[in-house]
Order: C-alpha cells, then structure tokens, then sequence
C-alpha cells in the first residue's frame, strides 16, 4: 500500500501542476472580462476642446449611434464637436431728442424708423427745447440728437467736447440760414429806408412794431425759452453768473428801442408770422431756413454787422449770424451699445430737398392725420414713413442688408 501511494505521488504532483496552470488562465480570463464590463460602463467621459463654444455627445443607448470621432484608448469616448457664434446680445432702447421744431422732428421719424427696422434697436424720444435736452444728451438720458445748431450752442458744445460728453457723428441739414430782425418783403417795399437794425432807434420806423403793451418798443418775435438761440438774442450767463455775451439787442444798442417778445410755442411763432403776412399787417421777428414756412413767405433781413466782426465769429457778441452748421451727436456710450449705426449717421445727408417735401407732405396730410386721432409723434412718424417709400437717397446710407429690412417693414405699412 505504501509502495503503491509512493508510485502515484509524481502523478499526483503533475495533475496538481496542471490544475494550478489551468486555475491560472481562467483567472487571467475572468481580468479581461471584468475589464470589458468596465469599458462597457463607462459613458460619461467628457473632452475640453478648444474653440468659443463646446457641444459633447457622450454614447447614449439605442438602436442606433451616430459616431464623428473616435479617440483611442483603453476606454472609448465619442464626442461630436459643433462651433456657433455667440448669441447676439440683446438690444437696448435708444432715446431720441425730441426737439420742438419741424425739422427735427421730421429728420427723428426718418432716423427712428430705420434704427428700428433696420437695425433692430427700439426707439422713443424725449420731448423739450434745445437746452434741457442738449444736458440730457451730456448726461446720458439722450442718446441721439438729430440737430445741433453751431454757433447758437458753441460754448455749451464746446464745453461738452472737452469733457468728452458728446461725440459729433455727422451733418444734420445742409448750412441754414437764421436772422433775428427779419421783416416781410411788403413792408420793406413801403418803407426803403428801413434797411439796418439801426433804423429801428428812429421813431418812423419803430412805431411801425409797437403794441399797446411795448412801452413804446417795437415788438420783436424772437426765440422760445430754451432755444439757445434766445440767449443770442437777449444775452447768455454761465453757471457763475458772468456774462458770456451781452446779446444783439444790448449789442446793437436796442435796449430802449426793441422790447423782445417770447412765443409760448413753436406753433405760436408759426401762427403769429403766418397771421401776419396774410393780413399784410407790419412785424419784426426772427426765422430761419430752409423751410417750409420761409419757402412760402417773402422775408427779408435787416441789415446787421458782418458775423466776422465778432470774436469766433459768436452773434451773442453783437453780429448777425453766419450760416449754421447743424450736426448730428450721440452720447459716447451710443458707441459702445450700438457701434453700427455711427456710419449710418456719419453718411445722413438731410438736404433742403428732403426736408421741403417731407415738411410739405406732413402740413398738407396733418390735419387728416389729427382728425383720425393721430398724436404729434405719430404725425412725424408716417411723415418718416412717406419718405421712406417715396425716396431713394436714404439707400445710400446704409448697408444693402439694412436696406432690404427697412424695404420689407415698408411692404407692410399701409
């Protein structure tokens, strides 16, 4: 028994070998099945790819897998990578000056309507006279102002510049013309001696003004308060109080000949000059042009000392003006906010043709407009429209794009 356990112990061992070789390769198995359940369950294995916006598909169960890149490795990952541009940021209203004269308000509902269209910016505006709302566009509350008048605003423009509050972005209406002591072309025929603001010190003419309640002054129609063009006319202080310019008035020597009357309203001025044309009755007032109403009435300007007689050639100083230059400005952050339309204002190009017959095509539909309840700014607004659909030269300030917006916003106006 003991000889027969002595021969079977090589078997024995050799079995024992064999068992141990055969243990090994299924436990070196059972690793590489454990590792394929692991990169089975491995999905949700994300890859930073550069670029401004990152989109990662990870494997997803399903019937069906649509595979763009496959990166190698022990584990695999699928990822699709898709660029787009930013979203486009969203944009803020923009707030117009809502000057209170015509052809601020016509050059507004053109400009409003293609920023709106064109461009996609909401608009609004603010009503109120030259002054208020040239701080309005130094402070921020302005962001557009279609016209500002140099030299009637130098030293506030100036000013505003060197603080670097605004930013003159083009030309407004092409040079106008303005005058103070103009007087209609009957009279001036009746009278030929009335020829120069000095001969309103003589009593043959100066009686011609006056009103019961004068003084004994001739009457001059001048500017509304907050026109900067009635500090032209009656003197302008700084903020400390010191005469910046004494006026044409006191200038001219007219203090105790002239008595300066102040219309409650742009209509008022209109009415009071137009009223007194077609009765042929005898007024002194200041206008300017071109416009409508200067087109159709025959006004004729005294004579004054030459602009050049006055120091930057100022007429707050004691001189007639020159011819104005009318710009267009934006508040700095208007730059920031919408960049793209600094080139459409740059190419604006408000000619006396454009505002004579956007000027004629609003007096003659305004009072339908009134009668169907229209507001003042819905009046100007389809003055905008009617432009727009009846003129080709504003294409030519704004890219092709732009125009092709404003065309079909157009298309759907009545």
């Amino acid at each position: 028994m003991d000889i027969s356990l002595m021969r079977l112990k090589p078997v024995i061992l050799l079995l024992m070998v064999v068992g141990l070789f055969a243990l090994t390769i299924a436990c070196g198995d059972a690793k590489e099945i454990i590792k394929e359940k692991i990169v089975e369950k491995v999905v949700e294995v994300e890859k930073i790819v550069p670029g401004p916006t990152q989109i990662v598909e990870k494997i997803v169960p399903g019937p069906t897998q649509i595979i763009e890149k496959i990166v190698p490795g022990p584990t695999q990952i699928i990822e699709k990578i898709v660029q787009v541009a930013p979203p486009e940021k969203e944009k803020r209203e923009l707030v117009f000056a809502g000057l209170s004269w015509d052809s601020a308000m016509d050059q507004n509902g053109v400009a409003r309507y293609i920023v709106e269209h064109g461009y996609g910016y909401p608009t609004s505006h603010i009503e109120g006279d030259t002054v208020p709302l040239f701080q309005g566009l130094r402070e921020g509350s302005i962001d557009i102002t279609m016209e500002i008048w140099l030299p009637n605003q130098n030293a506030a423009w100036e000013d505003a510049i060197a603080m670097g509050q605004v930013i003159g972005v083009g030309k407004s209406l092409e040079d106008n013309w303005q005058n103070s002591f103009l007087i209609p072309g009957y009279l001036a025929d009746a009278h030929p001696g009335l020829v120069h603001v000095d001969d309103l010190k003589k009593d043959e003419y100066k009686s011609l003004f006056t009103a019961a309640d004068s003084g004994g002054k001739a009457v001059l129609v001048g500017c509304l308060v907050g026109w900067a063009c009635l500090g032209v006319q009656q003197g302008v202080t700084d903020d400390d109080g010191n005469v910046v310019g004494v006026g044409q008035i006191e200038a001219y020597g007219l203090s105790d000949h002239v008595f300066l009357q102040i219309p409650g309203s742009f209509g008022a001025l209109n009415a009071t000059i137009e009223g007194a044309y077609t009765k042929e009755n005898a007024i002194l007032h200041y206008y300017w042009g071109p416009t409508a109403l200067a087109h159709k009435l025959d006004m004729r300007p005294l004579e004054q000392p030459a602009p050049a007689s006055c120091p930057d050639e100022d007429p707050v100083h004691g001189c007639g003006w020159g011819p104005a230059s009318i710009l267009i400005a934006i508040n700095p952050v208007v730059a920031v906010d919408a960049p793209e339309l600094i080139p459409f204002l740059a190419n604006w190009d408000w000619n006396a043709g454009n505002q004579l017959a956007a000027e004629g095509w609003r007096t003659d539909n305004k009072e339908a407009l009134e009668n169907a309840g229209a507001s003042s700014e819905e009046i100007y607004s389809a003055t905008g429209v009617w432009y727009l659909k009846n003129h080709e030269v504003w294409k030519e300030w704004i890219p092709a794009e732009v125009v092709a917006k404003v065309e079909a916003a157009l298309a759907k106006e009545d």
